[in-house]
């Protein structure tokens, strides 16, 4: 379930930060163990995970409440929640992150986040018709294992009537037959 919008951006601040951090740890990580001095590789790696995680998780964090807030802001001017929203987010965030770099630049940066975001929506949508294509044929395979169930119970309802009938037909037919002796 997702956030109503001023939360949504707020969680998907956080939510970068927590992402970019752990990803610069990750990276910084590997660089320390692989250019640290041979007796200070640990100290050399720590050192890196102090000063470079926290500016890309802020770094990750700009650009998800960036993201968010245009997000926001086009499904409230446009009335709707499709996937034009998030492509265009994209654009407008990559857009306006690259602005001190001039106008082409900004450009191509807006081109390439509504490329990306495109991208990845198209991916989800995807993913979301299969899971979905799935469901449909696990529903399709449930409802005809109930009607084989419910076939098979039927039957072997009548089969225990056939037989309850006979029974009581025998027993029938050797009360009159004892009544005649």
């Amino acid at each position: 379930m997702e956030a109503p919008c001023p939360d949504k951006i707020w969680q998907d601040a956080g939510g970068a930060f927590a992402i970019g951090y752990v990803l610069m740890g990750v990276i910084n990580i590997g660089v320390g163990i692989k250019r640290g001095p041979p007796r200070k590789r640990v100290l050399y790696t720590y050192a890196l995970l102090r000063k470079r995680s926290p500016k890309f998780g802020g770094n990750f964090a700009i650009w998800g409440s960036l993201f968010s807030g245009f997000d926001c802001t086009l499904s409230y001017i446009r009335k709707t929640e499709d996937t034009v929203n998030p492509i265009a987010a994209g654009a407008l965030t990559g857009g306006i992150l690259a602005a001190r770099s001039g106008w082409r630049h900004s450009v191509q940066a807006a081109a390439f986040g509504g490329i990306f975001i495109g991208i990845i929506e198209a991916f989800q949508h995807m993913m979301q018709k299969k899971m979905q294509q799935q469901q449909e044929e696990a529903n399709q395979h449930h409802i005809e294992e109930r009607k084989r169930y419910d076939e098979e119970r039927k039957q072997r309802e009548l089969e225990r009537k056939k037989l309850n009938d006979n029974k009581s037909t025998k027993k029938n037919k050797n009360e009159n037959d004892n009544e005649l002796d």
